[in-house]
């Protein structure tokens, strides 16, 4: 199928330094009658359907004023810029994808402004991190600022943990307090997590944001502060573990707890594992389970109550997760 030209060449001609991408846009809104909706976009000077004409007489004047030689080299540079802003945000992009359960479509740390001075941002840091852009500043200014100015910063979100843990944008601001903080400066976090009983913790790990929030708390925490959190879990690790946001909770346990409370968990995934091995995100479960860090004898027993069960192992084989749960079970029981 033939396709038209954007361009015609006689336009090429006319202007041959035009950018071509802007010139065969403006070309394409010339074909409508009126002005169109996608014309919203553009700045208001090149919003009318005959805004070519001037576009190209600017360029042509352009031109003769800096030379062809110079001009060429000018639009070659703003080229590159481009090319190195696009690289910074794709290599940013794919940095950011290590949180599965979401991803963030906002510009990457990187390009944003400079320095954030945190005494500016005193008295609104809770208003701020409700907002796309201010809780990038006052991420910002926690990493920039002293211990001591953390703590004022930090302060300001005393009373608010429960509405941050499930808003989109201050649980980033709660991940950058427990990262950036001792332990003694999130603790504030925890107790009014705790404070809302076991009903708010569950509902913490099995939200789309709180889960990133307890995860965190995993990796930071003392095993003294995390372990209300771990026993509120425990009491219902099979529900959990089948839960879309929930298995991302249990599968960091795994992965951070260490000695008696992961025996105690996989011990809690060995009574459930017919339960968790029909459901997809049991099966994500079961497979992080199934990595041997030291318990061996444990992780085996939980590979041999799989293969007991009756075409268990086929039925897992054919959910989403479940066939790299059933390649490590195989795996353990061949070298077992």
């Amino acid at each position: 199928m033939m396709v038209p030209a954007l361009l015609p060449s006689a336009t090429q001609q006319k202007c041959p330094h035009a950018p071509l991408p802007a010139a065969a846009l403006l070309r394409r809104l010339n074909m409508f009658s009126e002005t169109a909706a996608l014309a919203l976009f553009l700045p208001t000077g090149l919003r009318h359907p005959c805004a070519c004409a001037p576009f190209e007489q600017a360029q042509a004047g352009r031109v003769q004023a800096l030379g062809e030689c110079d001009a060429r080299q000018e639009d070659e540079q703003i080229h590159d810029k481009r090319e190195t802003r696009s690289r910074a945000w794709s290599g940013s992009t794919v940095a950011s994808t290590t949180c599965s359960d979401d991803t963030d479509a906002s510009p990457p740390q990187s390009l944003l402004d400079d320095a954030v001075d945190g005494n500016l941002l005193l008295g609104q840091v809770w208003e701020l991190s409700q907002d796309a852009a201010g809780c990038r500043q006052v991420q910002q200014a926690l990493e920039e600022a002293d211990q001591k100015l953390q703590m004022v910063l930090v302060s300001e979100l005393r009373g608010h943990v429960l509405q941050a843990i499930e808003c989109p944008h201050a649980n980033y601001v709660l991940q950058k307090c427990i990262v950036m903080m001792p332990h003694t400066g999130f603790q504030f976090i925890l107790d009014e997590l705790l404070a809302g009983g076991s009903d708010a913790v569950s509902a913490a790990v099995r939200h789309k944001y709180g889960c990133r929030i307890v995860k965190c708390l995993l990796e930071h925490g003392t095993q003294e502060q995390i372990s209300p959190i771990v026993k509120i879990v425990m009491e219902a690790a099979i529900d959990t573990a089948k839960h879309p946001y929930g298995t991302f909770v249990v599968q960091h346990m795994l992965l951070h707890l260490a000695g008696e409370a992961r025996r105690c968990l996989l011990q809690h995934l060995t009574a459930g594992a017919n339960m968790l091995a029909s459901d997809p995100q049991g099966c994500a479960t079961l497979g992080a389970a199934l990595v041997d860090s030291g318990l061996t004898e444990e992780v085996l027993s939980l590979a041999r109550r799989l293969a007991e069960g009756p075409n268990l192992l086929v039925e897992m084989a054919c959910l989403r997760h479940g066939h790299r749960a059933v390649k490590e079970v195989l795996e353990l029981l061949e070298g077992g």
